[in-house]
């Protein structure tokens, strides 16, 4: 997967937040890379967390949230959680999301990266209290790091 060559030695050991997780494959990719759990987000979580209990993880690795990305950001960042990686594959259109992603920045580690994933020809949205730093093409993807400004 080309988001785990980018991100390479950032994973070992990391708390890696999934959001619009899907299937839960980027989380429980970082997992198995090293990272040391991942929180995954996901409203429609029923075949997530199915998923996620026949791979047999250890406790604390894996947690399925299943509630929006926004309420989830504000939870955690209310609980204190913060993470080195926040990965974000909201679904693609211009009108998705709506500001869901806000409250990034309050989960984010000192040092730690947001990667947005969005379809070729979107703008990255301003994120408060975050920068993007790079971006990454690969096909019709297209990977946006932010950083804490």
């Amino acid at each position: 997967m080309a988001l785990f060559n980018i991100l390479g030695p950032r994973i070992a050991g990391a708390r890696v937040l999934d959001l619009y997780a899907g299937s839960g494959a980027v989380g429980i990719e970082a997992v198995s890379r090293g990272a040391a759990s991942a929180v995954l987000v996901e409203t429609d979580a029923e075949a997530l967390r199915r998923s996620v209990d026949r791979l047999g993880a250890e406790p604390g690795e894996l947690h399925v949230l299943p509630v929006p990305v926004r309420s989830a950001l504000g939870d955690l960042a209310r609980g204190g959680e913060r993470f080195d990686v926040v990965f974000a594959d909201p679904p693609y259109s211009p009108e998705a999301g709506g500001g869901d992603l806000d409250g990034c920045a309050g989960v984010l580690r000192d040092g730690g990266v947001v990667v947005l994933q969005q379809d070729e020809g979107l703008a990255p949205p301003a994120l408060p209290g975050l920068a993007v730093g790079n971006r990454r093409e690969y096909g019709r993807n297209v990977f946006f790091f932010y950083g804490m400004r």
